[in-house]
Formats: C-alpha cells, sequence, structure tokens
C-alpha cells in the first residue's frame, strides 16, 4: 500500500557501471534515505514516479517521496535539500528536494540551519561528542538533535556544550540533563557552570578546552 508522500523529489539513478543497480526499479521501491548533514538516523524513502511505473538505471526523473520516521524531520527538510539512497552500503543514486507536500516537515523559513543541526555546530562540540559516547554516539546525536529543535532556547553551542559537560559520558544521565534543559534550561547552566549559585568557574561560550574561567581575570 502507497503511503502519503512528503516531498516531490529529482532523482538521478547511477548507472550500473557508477555503482548502481543491475535492474531497473518499479513504483514502490522503497531504498534506505540518508538526508545531508543528518548521517545519523537513516530512513526509507518510498517512491512513486511521476509519469511512468518503471525506472531504468542512468535516469533522471521527478518521484513522490514518502519517508517512515517523520517525526525525527518535523521542521527539518527545506527545497533544495540532497539526499542520497541506498541498498545497505551501496549508494543507488541522489535526490533533491524540489517541493515539500507534509508541511509538518518543512524547516522555517527563518530557521538557521548552523543552529538547528546538532551536525553543523562548532567542530570541538562534534568531537568532544564522539569521544565521549564513542558507539552510543548515533543514540546521542539524536537525542540532543530532538532536543535543539524543539525550541530556539536550546539553539546554542554554550546549551550543548553544557550538556555534554553535564552529561559525564553517560546516556542516562545525558537524557535527564535533557529533562532538567527542557524544564529550565538556565538551571542546566547553573550545573555546568556554576560552582556554588555565585560562584561561575566555566564560560561554555568557549570552545571545550578554553572553558575554566581564570578568577585572576
Amino acid at each position: 500500500m502507497l503511503q502519503h508522500p512528503d516531498f516531490i523529489a529529482e532523482l538521478r539513478f547511477l548507472t550500473t557501471e557508477e555503482g548502481g543497480r543491475k535492474s531497473a526499479v518499479h513504483a514502490g521501491y522503497r531504498p534506505h534515505i540518508e538526508f545531508e548533514n543528518y548521517p545519523e538516523y537513516l530512513t526509507s524513502g518510498q517512491q512513486t514516479y511521476l509519469g511512468q511505473d518503471i525506472v531504468e538505471m542512468g535516469t533522471t526523473i521527478l518521484a513522490e517521496i514518502a519517508i517512515f520516521g517523520t517525526a525525527y524531520f518535523t521542521n527539518r527538510l527545506y527545497e533544495d535539500m540532497k539526499f542520497k539512497f541506498c541498498e545497505g552500503r551501496r549508494t543507488i543514486g541522489f535526490g533533491n528536494i524540489v517541493e515539500i507536500i507534509n508541511k509538518d516537515l518543512r524547516c522555517d523559513s527563518h530557521s538557521d540551519q548552523y543552529k538547528i543541526n546538532l551536525n553543523l555546530y562548532p567542530a570541538d562540540i562534534l568531537k568532544r561528542l564522539a569521544s565521549d559516547y564513542k558507539t552510543n554516539v548515533t543514540a546521542a546525536t539524536q537525542s540532543i538533535q530532538e532536543f535543539i529543535i524543539s525550541h530556539t532556547n536550546f539553539q546554542s553551542p554554550r546549551i550543548v556544550r553544557a550538556l555534554l559537560f553535564t552529561g559525564n559520558k553517560d546516556s542516562v544521565q545525558l537524557n535527564k540533563m535533557i529533562a532538567l534543559a527542557r524544564t529550565d534550561w538556565r538551571d542546566l547552566l547553573l550545573e555546568a557552570e556554576y560552582e556554588t549559585p555565585d560562584k561561575r568557574v566555566r564560560d561554555f561560550t568557549k570552545e571545550f578546552g578554553k572553558e575554566n574561567i581564570n578568577p585572576e581575570e
């Protein structure tokens, strides 16, 4: 059963020589999709081709796409957003969103991708995230992504650094700190930056390694 489409995209299927499939695909084909700058969350997208039912490799065509796991991409997608579609580790082709049908997925026109997408945050944050969470980095990334997209108050490197610091390399603790910040993000900063309520010892507007406040300054 075909789902309701979420967006229309221009798809370019790789040729067999480029590493694509050996055979044509039919309407209803459902490869994995990886959106640009969101490698931590693979979904699948059911393709319905406009004007034909069968597509040969090497073809460029417009298609309606219905993705699974839409909740994660609420307010994240935008026209001209790039993605690739795959079968396992093999890339079958590349896509480009030309029209968003599911308005819940549309990114606010005023949103800054460098604020709502953790993968575009400063390098010290991404390095700390990978170092602290290692094999659990995908789940940690998803948790923080969902957190920062939920409110503009959470969309800052300072808040994310405070989360990573107080998360203490533990996924359960990280989620506790996310819950604390959702209640009041200022409590998170108090926990991360202050030794006592009136003694600030860290400044997470600065990158990791430079956050400690020198009392003589």
